[in-house]
């Protein structure tokens, strides 16, 4: 049914549980594949160097950190693909979903806040009213 599924990730609850589903439905989907997302906030401006490429560094081993969680959440016998951007969640996973050909969106229903967060329950909302394609809201 599903060849392509896009999951999007940021490490909360909801965002872990759409993980495990995401990978369920892939297993059972022959030839499927999922594509792994997660989204960082945009590098603030006005940053100098060292300062920039610090938080850069940062920012980027706490991202692979998060992917490699969620490759754990889903499982084995899944082909997985993944892409850490930095922006507003919402269009980075529009813009992933659109360059990748993703046929469903799998994603939680709310995320972490603050800078720790990726997601935030807006984000959902911003997904399901710009998106084309089916969105799997997970609780």
């Amino acid at each position: 049914m599903f060849q392509k599924i896009l999951i999007a990730y940021d490490g909360s609850d909801h965002s872990r549980r759409a993980a495990r589903i995401a990978g369920n439905m892939a297993r059972v989907q022959p030839k499927s594949e999922l594509v792994l997302v997660c989204v960082l906030e945009a590098m603030p401006s006005g940053l100098g160097t060292p300062y920039i490429e610090n938080l850069i560094t940062d920012r980027t081993r706490e991202g692979e950190v998060m992917l490699q969680q969620a490759r754990e959440i889903i499982g084995g016998d899944v082909e997985v693909s993944s892409e850490l951007l930095f922006g507003p969640p919402a269009e980075s996973i529009m813009n992933v979903s659109t360059n990748q050909h993703c046929d469903l969106i799998v994603m939680g229903t709310r995320g972490l806040g603050g800078l720790k967060g990726l997601l935030v329950g807006s984000q959902i909302q911003k997904v399901i009213s710009l998106s084309t394609i089916p969105v799997l809201a997970v609780k």
